[in-house]
């Protein structure tokens, strides 16, 4: 089975998540390494352009003054993949062709981007297969990392295209057909969703059908069975998938959430962290979860000093101004900043992210809601709606949320968060 099921970095497999703070530093730790020691010669190009900051790449070209000096450091994180890592870049480095090992050496990297909440890995893995990056037709190991790595991007369209020809080689490839149905649930093609879920089987029949019909029935009016489901299946997953273990809980405590069981989602939210403390999105979903439950000071010791992730970074803006802390301008002018140098990059910043950040932190709710809209029109994860309800509230424009309402009703989704909302925007 793939390590995309393996290695889950949302509680959905193959959700999204967009590295919009391309040069995120990392974490503080015992030890720091020099990266000239560490990166093949191949890959000091890809650290030119993924590791330095954008507003550096972006002015005249660092030369070192010597040879020892250290441009960059690497997580710690690394080191526990360094020597499979290396074993593999020598066997590029004689195998140039070998598209299987290029496509290793990707998921390495894409495995640590995912446990480190660290995008420079996603450039790492990029710059692996970047020979054929543009190939129409490559191996079906590049196609399946090429894909990941556009979805990691939200670029959905030009993933699909790649699992499509995935699936035209190889039919039968259930990690494919996983991340088809996830996509296409991300984006709101429900029924497009179902059909890629139906070429896995029931979702009690094996652990990729599970992983991609939980979530889509936890959006489309089947939450009480999708939450009972996810319990019954839980021996199963601990015995042939433990690894996939954190995101039963994270799900199962997303959908008690939804459902307006709070304690029930608490239980979960805390034995997946137990866990997996380092998933970046259950943090995010637990910060979300404890906020809603005025629980700020809460978030902060939940997230501590972690600003890799803009999500995190997020989260522990909106806890400090809640708690009247005295970082909050910090982070919020640091958050603000990220998005500034991803716009200086010629990309845009993650939708939600910025929506949210301009319904806590900016003077303008229409601009917030004109984010969120856009925002939503790519993307219709639960947070994407809320966001978008939030901000039509905020701007006093019952009629921008129309269209979200609809999706919501026409697919029976259940959320009490949306509900109140909902109540408010039609009491209008």
């Amino acid at each position: 089975m793939s390590t995309w099921i393996l290695e889950p970095g949302h509680p959905w497999p193959g959700s999204c998540f967009r590295c919009c703070h391309a040069h995120a530093q990392a974490q503080a730790a015992t030890k720091f390494f020099d990266v000239k020691r560490l990166i093949h010669p191949a890959a000091i190009t890809a650290l030119a352009v993924f590791a330095l900051p954008p507003l550096l790449l972006a002015n005249e070209p660092y030369i070192p003054t010597s040879d020892d000096e250290v441009l960059e450091t690497l997580p710690t994180a690394v080191f526990t993949r360094r020597d499979s890592i290396r074993r593999l870049r020598e066997r590029l480095a004689a195998e140039p062709d070998n598209q299987q090992v290029a496509a290793t050496i990707a998921q390495h990297y894409v495995g640590l981007g995912k446990s480190e909440g660290d995008p420079r890995f996603y450039g790492y893995a990029r710059a692996a297969v970047g020979a054929w990056w543009d190939q129409p037709s490559p191996s079906a190991p590049i196609l399946r990392v090429r894909a990941k790595l556009k979805e990691t991007d939200h670029d959905f369209p030009a993933a699909l295209v790649d699992l499509d020809r995935l699936l035209q080689k190889e039919p039968s490839d259930q990690q494919a057909w996983v991340e088809v149905a996830n996509i296409r649930r991300v984006v709101g093609d429900y029924d497009l969703a179902s059909e890629a879920c139906d070429h896995l089987g029931g979702a009690d029949e094996s652990i990729p059908a599970l992983a991609a019909r939980v979530p889509l029935m936890a959006v489309t009016g089947e939450a009480e069975a999708a939450y009972l489901l996810l319990g019954e299946q839980r021996p199963r997953v601990e015995k042939q998938l433990p690894g996939l273990v954190p995101w039963l809980l994270t799900m199962r405590a997303e959908i008690a959430r939804a459902l307006g069981r709070p304690a029930a989602a608490e239980k979960h939210y805390q034995a997946a962290y137990e866990a997996d403390p380092s998933s970046s999105y259950l943090r995010r979903a637990y910060a979300d979860f404890l906020l809603d439950g005025d629980r700020p000071d809460e978030v902060t010791d939940l997230l501590g000093d972690d600003r890799r992730d803009n999500g995190l970074l997020l989260r522990a803006a909106v806890a400090a101004k809640r708690c009247g802390a005295p970082n909050t301008m910090e982070l919020s002018d640091t958050l603000r900043n990220r998005f500034a140098e991803t716009r200086l990059r010629g990309d845009l910043p993650h939708g939600r992210y910025e929506a949210r950040f301009e319904l806590e932190f900016g003077d303008d709710p229409r601009r917030a809601l004109e984010l969120a809209l856009a925002n939503w029109a790519r993307q219709k994860e639960l947070r994407d709606s809320r966001n978008a309800l939030e901000a039509a509230l905020a701007a006093a424009e019952p009629a921008a949320a129309e269209p979200v309402i609809a999706f919501l009703r026409k697919y029976g989704t259940q959320d009490v968060a949306y509900g109140r909302l909902i109540e408010r925007l039609e009491g209008e």
